[in-house]
């Protein structure tokens, strides 16, 4: 997403968290600015991008005077993590006596995605805000969508995610059941990419689960997260499968840190 920014012509300043090597490459390569702190990385810029693992570390970030204090008038904040409809909207209103906007744009799409600018963006939020930086998100994503008063895009995204897993489980257990049978995964692949039971989660994860390849991609940790979220949200409603789908994911913690294709590893 920052290369994307970069090779468009915007000056991109960062703060480091934990992968410094990808920040040189951009900044040999595009001229990426590097500062030893998120505030000082904010100062003067006129929008501040966050992306986030959860609601922990979207607070920390961002309710934070020294941050707050870096900012110049008419900043915008654009958070892009997947976190808590509760979480971005107490971002809101922390910086709304200050007359700092908030918008809040998760995203789906995957790495994929992010590198061919092609993701999806659930944004919501300050309408003047949204304007303001939608050329940076039509950067980023292909399908920007505005969904109304801020945290309806972190709703979006959770359910979005819900139902991506909720599929996937049962991805994992129709792939245990071909492997048994020494089916050809390839045929097998085609098949159902042309018959109904294609989605996104199979075309994405089942040659992932043929080829063991379960290194990168989204963390099972990760996505029980916006899982949990998703359940908080449809608190009193019967969501049996959707239940299922969360408790077969901490049955599956010990691969916490691999992408979700590794759930077929609990149906083994």
């Amino acid at each position: 997403m920052a290369e994307n920014l970069l090779k468009a012509g915007y000056t991109l300043h960062t703060a480091i968290h934990r992968s410094r090597a990808a920040a040189d490459d951009l900044a040999k390569r595009y001229g990426l600015l590097i500062f030893p702190s998120m505030p000082e990385a904010a100062k003067d810029v006129d929008v501040v991008i966050t992306i986030l693992p959860a609601d922990i570390e979207v607070k920390a970030a961002l309710i934070n005077e020294t941050l707050a204090a870096s900012l110049k008038k008419n900043t915008v904040i654009m958070d892009m993590s997947s976190c808590t409809t509760e979480a971005i909207r107490e971002v809101e209103a922390w910086y709304a006596p200050k007359n700092i906007p908030v918008v809040d744009a998760p995203v789906s799409g995957g790495v994929a995605g992010a590198q061919k600018g092609a993701l999806s963006i659930f944004a919501s939020g300050d309408k003047e805000a949204l304007q303001t930086v939608r050329p940076i998100l039509e950067v980023m994503g292909k399908e920007i969508f505005d969904l109304g008063n801020c945290g309806t895009g972190k709703a979006f995204k959770n359910l979005n995610n819900l139902l991506m897993m909720t599929n996937l489980v049962a991805v994992s257990e129709m792939f245990q059941v071909a492997k048994k049978q020494g089916f050809d995964m390839d045929k097998l692949f085609d098949v159902i990419c042309a018959s109904s039971g294609a989605s996104t989660s199979f075309k994405n994860r089942f040659k992932r689960m043929a080829n063991t390849e379960f290194e990168g991609g989204f963390k099972l940790s990760l996505a029980r997260k916006d899982v949990a979220n998703a359940l908080a949200l449809g608190e009193g409603v019967p969501m049996p499968v959707s239940k299922l789908a969360h408790e077969l994911m901490l049955a599956n913690c010990e691969h916490d840190e691999l992408d979700v294709a590794i759930m077929c590893k609990l149906f083994k």
